[in-house]
């Protein structure tokens, strides 16, 4: 099929290029819908039942959407006069914010021991700093001793307070539209500029961590995919030193990667932190693709001088098509491989680069074939000048075979090394430059309130027990107490800070039967919403405690600490295993990095096994499938070793690096043997062969993987640390792979000598 519309537009350029730009149209009309997301989901596995469980616990016992504006002042304390005024200020400035129906602050909380109440007092009234009932002389004490606000939502000095900014919808699965969010995000942040003359604000809390890391991925996508395309066009201009062939190239490359953003938006696929590589790597694919076919163009330009332009295109399209369509299947399948993972995001991932690949692949020929037949045929040039680089390079393939199979022996074997120290543990605040406003508020709070991401510890069939049974609030209790004491944790909130809170108010005892009930029942609504209903549910039976973790600290392991706890209960407190769960944020990213090793291991096995069968059917030959795939390990090996060595833990992004990288080995090898075995068809000369090949098919694979290496390098610009891995892992992927296949791969051919049949691809 693919042939007969490159017949027909070598016949009609000018009616396919009409009917060409109407397709590419109609999809990049659909870019308007392009969407964003940094979700729960986006973090969830294929068939975990834990974001069940967290959006159940969120119903139950309300959602943990809140943005948080840290308040910190850098003379007296926050409960001076001047920064209450300040601080009640800011906070009725934001109530005129749309999209804001409460806020929270030291102004408005319930105070109980500002007079000291007894627990006839506590249930029968509320004292605020702002109904003017608390007594003003008491309150730095309590803020200080509190069990519910110090080092929550009061620093131990008193320095710092939090305003909370309640975000949450009737259905914790619904989160506030992005969009929305940005908008109100920006409203509160240029809210807050305003007052900053007088203290220190950083704006945080999980919604600000995912709409900022949209921000990065929108500024990154639009940014750096300018970058790259300007870096890329340097490089062809140096390389090709024509216009044309830069023009060309850059132009169906962006074309291409506007079509499939478009196709991505018209079925509501949403990019994640995950995706949001795809537009570069989109420009990529379709720009190796053009590099092949011109490279070949000029090649055939120069050795049939008076052959018309239209012949040589043709000759062009006819004998790269096959070894093209070979890479797309390959590089499908590396892509694919992806879908064996447990993540969905990295699932969807490989499904939408897939896509991605053979839509780069049937535009690359179409675009080129119609381009080339609307233009003049260029000057060729008269003699194909030989790469000095290429020309070494297979030089060491020939005089230094020993040298070569050693090195890349002690390379596999080094990297196989750093491979072992590769870790998963990461955070959110790593994510981010530490000169970013993200960061340092995340850094702040993290420290000064008491930790920014929840773990929640959910126990069943518990709360109608707790209140008859003295003994089960005693061992809450220690629990409470031991989760605290764990350095890695900042505050702590359990139904067991509501019964410290009553115990103060009935002069240090702990309350039973009737007071307790009438602590309970009867304490107004605003204070029961502080310090009850989020802990505890009779409607479910269930405990909520929550341990907020410090993500600043240094020797954070979020498995072990889970595993940790778990233990606890177990031996320590005698919980069984099914009295509880974990959940949260916290719970649902460890989670996620925990299956990146298995995910990894699936997706690297998946994708060799793929392309080995895959290369029995195009080479029909055991010894030359081997010869192809073995090399090809080593760029991905290189790539983790790297990290392994480097400390950088495997993440949601980094996981697909690998798979990427043995996609791009596996392209070279296909191109390489395919050109290797025209030319040994010719002569016999498997040496010869080596060198022309080099110097033909070599030329296409040296040019892409620079232009394409130093493009990617551009991300590391990026304020987003992901995106700077991403970028420099694919730079080195790009250059291993093209060294190894210029290199390893054609010794390994001299050594063996595969047989090759007289079909050429």
């Amino acid at each position: 099929m693919l042939n007969s519309i490159l017949n027909f537009i070598i016949r009609k350029p000018v009616w396919s290029l009409i009917a060409f730009l109407i397709i590419v149209c109609t999809s990049a009309i659909q870019i308007q819908n392009f969407s964003l997301d940094a979700s729960s989901e986006s973090l969830s596995l294929e068939g975990d039942n834990n974001l069940e469980l967290y959006f159940a616990t969120q119903e139950t016992f309300g959602s943990d959407e809140s943005l948080v504006i840290s308040y910190s002042v850098n003379n007296g304390t926050v409960l001076s006069k001047d920064h209450l005024t300040s601080l009640r200020s800011l906070r009725d400035d934001l109530l005129e914010l749309e999209g804001v129906s409460s806020v929270t602050s030291i102004l408005d909380v319930s105070l109980f021991q500002s007079p000291p109440l007894s627990l006839v007092e506590l249930v029968s009234d509320v004292y605020t700093i702002e109904n003017g009932k608390a007594d003003r002389s008491l309150i730095a004490k309590e803020f200080k001793n509190s069990p519910l606000y110090a080092n929550n939502l009061v620093s131990e000095d008193l320095k710092t307070t939090a305003i909370l900014i309640p975000l949450a919808t009737d259905d914790p699965r619904i989160l506030i539209d992005d969009e929305l969010l940005e908008i109100l995000i920006k409203n509160i942040r240029m809210t807050m500029d305003a007052y900053r003359d007088n203290a220190s604000l950083y704006l945080g809390g999980v919604p600000m961590i995912r709409n900022d890391v949209i921000d990065f991925i929108k500024s990154d996508l639009v940014v750096f995919s300018l970058a790259v395309i300007l870096t890329m066009s340097i490089m062809l201009t140096i390389l090709f030193r024509q216009i044309r062939w830069v023009l060309i190239p850059i132009t169906i490359s962006i074309i291409g990667a506007l079509f499939m953003t478009g196709l991505i938006s018209s079925i509501g696929w949403k990019v994640t932190v995950i995706s949001a590589n795809f537009f570069s790597l989109l420009l990529v694919m379709t720009l190796s693709v053009i590099i092949h076919l011109v490279v070949r163009y000029r090649e055939i330009s120069s050795q049939h001088l008076e052959q018309n332009n239209s012949e040589t295109i043709r000759q062009t399209l006819n004998q790269m098509v096959r070894p093209c369509l070979y890479t797309v299947i390959t590089t499908i399948a590396a892509f694919a491989s992806l879908t064996a993972s447990q993540v969905q995001p990295v699932i969807d991932f490989g499904l939408m680069m897939s896509i991605g690949v053979m839509v780069a692949f049937i535009l690359s020929f179409i675009g080129f074939a119609i381009v080339m037949m609307l233009l003049k045929k260029p000057k060729p040039l008269r003699e194909y000048k030989k790469n000095l680089i290429l020309q070494k390079l297979a030089l060491l393939s020939d005089k230094k075979g020993q040298s070569i199979l050693l090195g890349f022996l002690i390379i596999a074997l080094v990297s196989i090394f750093g491979l072992s120290k590769l870790s998963v543990e990461n955070s959110f605040i790593n994510y981010f430059k530490k000169n970013t406003e993200i960061y340092q508020g995340l850094s702040f709070i993290d420290k000064e309130l008491g930790g920014t991401i929840p773990l929640e510890i959910v126990f069943n069939d518990f709360a109608s027990a707790y209140w008859a049974d003295a003994g089960l609030r005693e061992e809450f209790h220690e629990v409470h107490n031991y989760l605290d004491k764990i350095p890695s944790v900042g505050k702590v909130l359990s139904i067991d800070t509501f019964m410290q809170v009553l115990k103060e108010s009935n002069d240090g005892k702990a309350p039973n039967g009737f007071l307790l009930i009438l602590g309970k029942n009867n304490m107004p609504d605003f204070a029961k919403s502080q310090v009850l209903r989020p802990h505890i549910s009779d409607e479910t039976d269930q405990i909520r405690i929550v341990a907020r973790v410090k993500e600043t600290t240094s020797d954070l392991k979020r498995n072990e600490l889970i595993l940790d706890i778990k233990k606890s209960l177990v031996e320590d407190f005698y919980f069984d295993e099914d009295d509880f769960y974990f959940t949260g944020t916290f719970s649902l990213y460890n989670n996620l990095l925990q299956s990146l090793f298995a995910s990894q291991i699936q997706t690297i096995f998946t994708v060799f096994t793929i392309i080995f069968v895959l290369f029995l059917i195009v080479f029909r030959s055991i010894s030359i499938a081997l010869i192809a795939v073995i090399p090809n390990i080593l760029p991905s090996l290189i790539i983790l070793g790297v990290m392994g060595f480097a400390g950088i833990p495997l993440d949601i992004m980094t996981i697909t690096i690998a798979a990427i990288a043995i996609g791009i080995g596996i392209d070279n090898a296909i191109h390489y043997i395919s050109r290797f075995k025209a030319e040994l068809l010719l002569d016999g000369d498997f040496i010869m062969s080596m060198y022309r090949a080099h110097n033909s098919i070599g030329v296409s694979m040296f040019y892409t993987a620079t232009t394409v290496a130093i493009g990617f390098l551009v991300l590391t610009l990026s304020n987003f640390i992901p995106s700077i891995y991403f970028g420099i892992f694919m730079a080195i992927a790009m250059l291993s792979a093209v060294i190894v296949n210029l290199t390893l791969l054609p010794k390994l051919l001299l050594i063996f000598k595969p047989r090759m049949s007289k079909k050429v691809l």
